[in-house]
């Protein structure tokens, strides 16, 4: 279980650091294919890459581990439990910039690794979110 909280906070501690903070999109699997497309560039510590494991599924591409790292990350209380009446589900980051900071020295992760691979999660977040906007009516096929 420490391997799933430490991904969820090297994740989490990475898009703070990297950004603004604010939500982390969860809906019509865009962070699926997000993670999916940092794993394949190799953005994080082969550690994390490990942990991940994507399977095609009857509602498209799934990270299996995505629903616990979740979990994980409103448990260790890094973000808010999502709305799921929104029709565009958001995890709410409930960390500061300094709070992610504190996290990195016990998983053994610079701040500007951290830095470079939130921004490769945040770019692939941005080319999922782009791929399925450019669907009639914002649905996915089946690829």
């Amino acid at each position: 279980m420490q391997h799933l909280l430490d991904t969820t906070e090297l994740l989490v501690a990475s898009w703070v650091l990297a950004g603004d903070g604010d939500h982390i999109p969860m809906s019509h699997g865009i962070l699926d294919r997000a993670l999916q497309t940092v794993v394949e560039k190799e953005a994080y510590p082969q550690w994390l890459r490990n942990q991940l494991h994507f399977a095609d599924s009857r509602i498209g591409l799934q990270c299996v581990e995505l629903p616990s790292l979740l979990n994980w990350a409103q448990r260790a209380q890094l973000t808010a439990a999502p709305n799921l009446s929104d029709q565009s589900t958001q995890v709410q980051v409930q960390i500061s910039p300094h709070a992610a900071r504190r996290i990195l020295p016990e998983l053994g992760v610079t701040e500007e690794e951290a830095i470079a691979w939130g921004k490769a999660l945040r770019e692939a977040v941005t080319q999922a979110t782009k791929s399925i906007e450019d669907y009639p009516d914002g649905m996915i096929e089946e690829y």
